[in-house]
Order: C-alpha cells, then structure tokens, then sequence
C-alpha cells in the first residue's frame, strides 16, 4: 500500500520561509520600558485613560535590560529598539541606553519618541550611544494635533526635533498613523517635509489594538486608511513616487520605501492591516514588565522575570526566546489584545 501525502487546506507557508517561527529571523528586539506616556492619543489610550500595568517592584530595572538585551545580542538579534510608552517619562533612560550601548553585537540602538520632552534628552542620549531617532506626530496643524494627543502642544514636538538635529542625529524617521476622516487630508503636506529634509516619514496604517477612543466607536474600521489609497494621492500630487532599495534605509522595520520625485529624504508605508507582513516578521517585544511578546496583535507571551531575578540565568533566558519565537501567529488576528502604550508598537 502507499502512502498518500496529507492534503492540508490550511495556508500554505512559502518554501523560502524560515520565519517568522525561527529565532533565526529575529533581528530586532522591541523594548518598552514604561508603560507611561505624557499625551492620551486617541487612537491609543480610550477617553477615561488607561490602568497602568507597571509599578515597581514590577517594573524591570536596568540592570534587568541589559541582561535580556545580553542575552538577545548572543542569539544574533543585532537591532534595538527602545520604546514605551513614552521612554522619556522614565528617569533612568539614560542608563538604560548606556547599558546596552555597551553589549557586544548590537549593530543599532534607536528610540521612538513623541518629542515632547526630547529636547532635554537629545544630547545626554547621543553621549550615551544612542544611534538614532524615530519621531511620532499625526498632524501638522497645532490644533488637530492638540486634539489627536488630547492636549499636546506642537511646538514642544518641534523642539525635540530641533533638538535632534542640533545634537547630531541623521537618518531621523517621522511615524504618522494615518486615520479616515481624522488627519489623512493632510498626507501631502507630510509628505512635503521630505522635499527640504533627509528624514523617513513612514504612514502606517491605523491598528485597532486594545481599548481606545476608536476602538469605542460604532465602526473603528472605518478609521483604516490603505496605504495604496495614499500612495494613489500621492502621485497625483507629486507625480509617480519612485521607489527605494529597502536594503539602503537603515533599520530592519517592514516600510516599502519610495521617495517623492526631487525629494532628498524618503517615504515609508507600513501595512500592517491591508497587507499583513507576519511571514516576514523579525522582531519581538519585551514589556516594561518582563513580558517577552511574539506579536504586537495577538501576544504569544512568555513571563522573563523568574528568569532575570535575583540573578539572570541566560541559558534559561535564551530558551524563553526560542519558545516565544514559535507562539508566532501565521497571521496577526484583526484586534489587538493590548493597548499600544503597553507594547511600544
């Protein structure tokens, strides 16, 4: 008798694949270290606020980062990336980058920032071996950008950015969440900045995830944008964009990347809801908590602290990691379990 090959009606992974369940796809570890942020925007935190899910002694340490940092560098993660959160609410930031600006194997260290406090941080973070900046805005005009964050002010963003270049950061992305009807008029006008300025403005698609102000509403789909619709507005804007070697734009992150005709930096688009890019996804995320994440959607969590205290064990860390590498969903379900000040995004 022979045997027959099992027909499996499931999807089909591509041949070429070793990710996104192999750690040997990892290239980028998220860190957020604090679940804090000094704005409420509504597409991340709902209208009465969030339950904070950090507060010491649960909170890791930075001795405690470095340790998984150490340990994720050893297994060939060589990017990270330190986020929140807002990373600059902590006052050990400083610290921490110092850390692991000193572990052997890290390639790129950057921070995502809504630039409200970096102006301060700007210099002390470039003598502690910070390599670069990714910024967070999602409007140009002061008093939608008030009303996105409930309450932030626009110029202290352009203060941090001023900040940065002042301090030396090149290769600067600026991160837009592009949302129906709430600031996607003003894609344009974003994309302008990169006429005169050697940034990356990345769009990126809206993401329902956990509780927010428009997670509550009738229909948050509708707040979805699909980047080809803002591609399509660009070229008839600027004329056809031209597209950019994903290899030549610094980080590991999932943008397509174009630039805008005559323009001297460059656009990004990040589709994580209209096309989802979880066969190649190269990253985990470590919580401010010790809660090593598979996805930003749909978790796949492992707990590092009894691992990390009182003394880390690497060998039991570097097992975790390989464990949390295979809780990778083959795609990300539609509504995250958490919200995004948790994860850092």
């Amino acid at each position: 008798m022979i045997s027959l090959p099992i027909i499996d009606a499931g999807p089909q992974r591509p041949v070429f694949a070793n990710g996104p369940r192999s750690l040997a796809s990892v290239k980028l570890l998220r860190l957020s270290i604090t679940d804090r942020c000094n704005l409420r925007c509504v597409y991340c935190m709902p209208d009465d606020g969030v339950q904070w899910m950090a507060a010491q002694p649960d909170l890791l340490t930075p001795a405690d980062f470095q340790a998984v940092s150490e340990v994720a560098a050893s297994l060939g993660i060589t990017h990270f990336k330190i986020t929140g959160g807002e990373p600059t609410v902590r006052s050990d930031l400083v610290e921490i980058v110092k850390r692991i600006r000193a572990i052997p194997g890290v390639r790129d260290l950057s921070l995502t920032t809504n630039g409200i406090l970096f102006d301060r941080y700007a210099v002390p973070l470039k003598e502690a071996g910070l390599d670069r900046v990714t910024f967070s805005i999602d409007s140009l005009k002061p008093d939608r950008f008030a009303t996105i964050t409930r309450g932030g002010k626009i110029e202290q963003f352009w203060a941090g950015m001023h900040a940065a270049e002042q301090a030396g950061y090149t290769r600067t992305k600026i991160n837009v969440v592009m949302m129906a009807g709430m600031n996607d008029d003003e894609v344009a006008d974003f994309a302008r900045l990169t006429l005169d300025h050697d940034w990356t403005v990345r769009f990126i698609e809206y993401m329902p995830l956990g509780e927010s102000g428009i997670t509550a509403s009738a229909d948050p789909d509708a707040a979805i944008v699909d980047n080809q619709v803002l591609m399509a507005r660009l070229g008839d804007a600027f004329g056809p964009l031209q597209a950019v070697d994903r290899a030549t734009e610094v980080g590991v992150g999932p943008a397509h990347v174009y630039r805008v005709p005559g323009g001297v930096g460059r656009l990004g688009f990040i589709s994580a809801m209209s096309q989802p890019f979880c066969e190649t996804c190269n990253r985990l995320r470590l919580t401010a908590i010790g809660e090593l994440r598979s996805c930003l959607f749909d978790g796949g969590e492992i707990d590092l602290r009894p691992a990390l205290r009182p003394k880390p064990d690497k060998q039991q860390l570097a097992g975790l990691f390989e464990q949390c590498a295979t809780f990778k969903p083959e795609t990300h379900s539609h509504h995250g379990n958490r919200a995004m000040s948790q994860l850092g995004g």
